[in-house]
């Protein structure tokens, strides 16, 4: 029966934002589609299509305060000359940042499940993106597991990790989100892992037998890996995951085998990837990686790593890529102009802070780093009431954000002035004694804004 569903899928990529710009057309639109196949609860075959469009290959237009395109994509099912299904849907894709339309790292995703009731039919997939005419077309030939199978196809996923987004429901596994990868290729600069994902299935009178699960991986005609995990089937459907460390593995295509052996029988599941080469470009500031670290908690208090020094190299630097590709997206901004903003307040801290030790690390380093040039600044010197003697003292006040004011005190008097008192931001403290520099004739209401 010819089943027909048309859908309206609007997803927001980065929220409603203000900025963008339309990305130039190809003459093809490029994009990357994969699929794996799953047995439900009555043993038939859900086939679960995955496709992907970077951004770079998308047609953004401006449209509500934000830039939008919109992919719409027809997979049907043909056995013969009788369309078992259809499935119509038109993804309305948005950014936030007016770069990211021309970015080769970011991309759309989104998953078909599509029903597979033949033993065998064509599987066809054709996209247009709506705003440059650009199509796409793929189509293969599916073959349906057997309702005795006892090992789905083994998933190729980039990243696994917890996220509370609707968007990404269809991802998600056991409250986990696993991101496939459509292209099956893999960059070293964003994933640590290669994440296999399987389903093992076994009948009720098979629930507790054990089995053995083997898997292989070769390349340039050696094996590279081979593992064995000797378990026991614990429900009729079980989830099983792999990961295959990605940092001592050189460029090139992998061939990968899932063996799965119990006593009636043996399943093989084969898989494939290539790895990439690291072409992405660096962003980064400081050659030590651990200066950047201390300037990147500059700007956030959690999501770094607390044990940066046993981090690898290449692990940290892409830690460091990730968190100015992330810090341009949420500023709006090139990777490039934010790297050269933060770069030139870094340059006026060392020029106009530098005591004992380089400008951009002190106090006021951080806050002009942060903060950029203060709205207003005030000078003076403490009273002969503090228990030190006189020490110049000078208030910084924005006028954007949360109206931030900080109070900073030199208090050696050698151009190292700390950080005393601030309000309106909740990456900085008080000292409890801060009055005590300045003493109590101090005019508190200096530090209104």
């Amino acid at each position: 029966m010819k089943n027909i569903l048309r859908i309206k899928a609007l997803i927001l990529a980065l929220g409603l934002l203000t900025l963008g710009i339309a990305a130039p057309a190809a003459d093809i639109l490029n994009m990357h589609v994969d699929y794996n196949r799953f047995l439900d609860s009555e043993g038939n075959t859900l086939i679960l299509l995955d496709y992907q469009a970077t951004y770079s290959n998308l047609m953004f237009l401006a449209s509500n305060k934000g830039y939008f395109a919109q992919l719409e994509v027809q997979a049907s099912l043909v056995e013969a000359d009788s369309v078992l299904f259809e499935q119509i849907v038109t993804d309305n894709i948005g950014i936030s940042n007016k770069h990211d339309a021309s970015s080769q790292r970011k991309s759309y995703l989104n998953r078909l499940i599509i029903p597979l009731s033949v033993t065998q039919a064509l599987l066809s997939f054709k996209a247009k993106d709506l705003n440059s005419q650009n199509e796409f077309f793929w189509q293969a030939e599916v073959n349906a597991l057997a309702p005795e199978a006892r090992i789905s196809d083994v998933e190729l996923n980039c990243q696994v990790y917890a996220d509370s987004s609707s968007y990404l429901q269809k991802f998600k596994r056991n409250s986990m989100v696993y991101e496939p990868i459509p292209s099956v290729l893999l960059s070293k600069s964003y994933s640590e892992y290669a994440h296999l994902y399987m389903e093992l299935y076994s009948a009720t009178s098979q629930i507790g037998q054990s089995y053995m699960l083997n898997l292989s991986l070769e390349h340039a005609g050696e094996y590279v890996m081979d593992e064995y995990f000797d378990n026991t089937f614990q429900k009729s459907t079980d989830s099983f995951s792999l990961k295959i460390p990605l940092a001592d593995l050189a460029a090139g295509k992998y061939m990968g085998t899932i063996t799965l052996q119990t006593d009636e029988q043996q399943d093989v599941r084969n898989f494939e990837f290539v790895l990439t080469e690291d072409i992405e470009q660096r962003y980064r500031i400081f050659e030590d990686p651990n200066d950047e670290y201390t300037l990147m908690r500059y700007f956030v208090t959690g999501n770094l790593p607390t044990n940066w020094d046993a981090l690898n190299n290449e692990t940290k630097t892409r830690y460091i890529n990730n968190f100015w590709q992330n810090m341009a997206s949420s500023s709006r901004m090139s990777e490039d102009d934010v790297l050269k903003m933060v770069d030139e307040r870094i340059k006026y801290a060392n020029n106009n802070f530098s005591s004992l030790k380089a400008g951009w690390t002190s106090d006021m380093g951080r806050i002009y780093i942060r903060n950029g040039a203060p709205s207003d600044i005030e000078k003076g010197i403490t009273s002969d009431d503090t228990r030190f003697v006189r020490k110049d003292w000078q208030i910084w006040k924005f006028s954007t954000g949360n109206k931030a004011v900080y109070l900073f005190v030199d208090i050696q008097m050698n151009n190292n002035y700390r950080l005393i008192y601030t309000s309106g931001d909740n990456m900085e403290s008080s000292n409890p004694d801060w009055l005590r520099y300045v003493g109590s004739e101090f005019d508190t209401d200096l530090l209104r804004n």
